[in-house]
């Protein structure tokens, strides 16, 4: 693992490679208090907190928890009896070697061999374990990654009807009628779960954002260049079929430099610095989303609020946002578009 970290670390270096780079930033800020604009847009997100106490409960009651538990127990207690008698073999094998009894030898190597070391049995079982561990934590670090926390789960509880781990359950008969039982008692659980999303009924409609993009459609050209929040411009590159300079693909290393100089938007900068930033992206029309001026998931996770730990000097003025949702947005911009969430300005070259 840690050799791989290293090889991964050295062609980062030599291929400038920065996609990734904010990970470690993020688990800094997890885990301490540093904090930077990418790191709070991340952990301000409900998302990327820590895991919340309901998916265990759920977990639990769908008893997908507790067989987890049951089986890793039992497979790590049986990985460890195994390695203690392959241990007590060697000692005997050597003591043997010493008293001048003969050992096999590889044909090839001409060395001493022994059984015990000449494989690992059950070392993918060994691997899972490792997975399943690792998964749990990033799960319970950041609540987004539960995703592929549930799944692993999922695939580890099913060594429970694993013959070698649980053959100590007796004959075959009472062992699958053990499995047969913890399934049927997990499906209660899962029916409800099925009963409950199936139970869910409604239409999304998002009419301030027909609105919006109908109007972009008619009203603008074609190689009209848009940003923008990174939800709204998916949406927009997807229904408008306009070029954008940002979107939800936050991973990469330049869509996180474009992404901050269009989210200066919601600083208290200047007009006219953010629309020398929005000039040199070669920006046409800005969507000003009226609610990110003013929205927080909680204290400090207001946009104006992160950009005041990244640009400290302008603090304690007026966002810029609240000006691009006035009356008076020149001379650099030009209101084109309001409805009542979306203010579409053109920039103004």
């Amino acid at each position: 693992m840690l050799g791989t970290l290293g090889i991964k670390l050295i062609l980062s270096k030599i291929l400038h490679i920065q996609d990734d780079a904010h990970i470690s930033d993020i688990l800094r800020s997890k885990f301490g208090t540093f904090k930077n604009f990418h790191t709070m847009l991340y952990t301000c997100a409900k998302e990327f907190d820590l895991m919340e106490a309901e998916t265990p409960v759920r977990l639990l009651k769908t008893l997908l928890l507790p067989t987890v538990l049951f089986v890793m127990i039992t497979v790590v207690c049986n990985f460890v009896v195994k390695e203690y008698k392959s241990w007590l073999n060697m000692e005997t094998e050597a003591k043997s070697s010493g008293a001048g009894e003969p050992k096999p030898k590889d044909n090839k190597t001409d060395h001493p061999i022994s059984k015990d070391v000449v494989g690992k049995p059950n070392a993918e079982v060994l691997y899972h374990v490792f997975q399943l561990i690792a998964f749990t934590v990033m799960a319970v670090i950041i609540m987004r990654l539960k995703l592929f926390l549930t799944p692993q789960m999922a695939l580890f509880a099913s060594l429970i009807a694993s013959r070698q781990f649980f053959s100590w359950l007796g004959p075959k008969s009472r062992h699958y009628a053990i499995v047969a039982a913890i399934l049927a008692a997990m499906s209660i659980g899962g029916y409800f779960n099925i009963k409950m999303e199936l139970s869910i009924t409604g239409e999304f409609s998002n009419w301030p954002m027909e609105q919006m993009v109908e109007w972009i459609k008619a009203n603008t050209h074609k190689d009209a260049v848009f940003c923008g929040p990174m939800p709204t411009m998916a949406t927009g590159k997807l229904s408008a079929n306009r070029p954008i300079v940002n979107h939800p693909h936050y991973e990469d290393a330049g869509l996180r430099a474009r992404t901050k100089e269009v989210y200066s938007m919601y600083s208290r900068k200047s007009l006219a610095e953010i629309k020398e930033k929005l000039v040199k992206l070669r920006v046409n029309y800005a969507v000003v989303e009226q609610s990110w001026c003013i929205r927080k998931t909680r204290e400090g996770c207001g946009m104006p609020e992160i950009w005041d730990i990244e640009d400290p000097s302008n603090r304690g003025k007026m966002p810029a946002c609240e000006i691009l949702q006035g009356q008076n947005v020149g001379p650099h911009f030009r209101r084109v578009f309001k409805n009542d969430v979306y203010d579409i300005l053109e920039v103004i070259v």
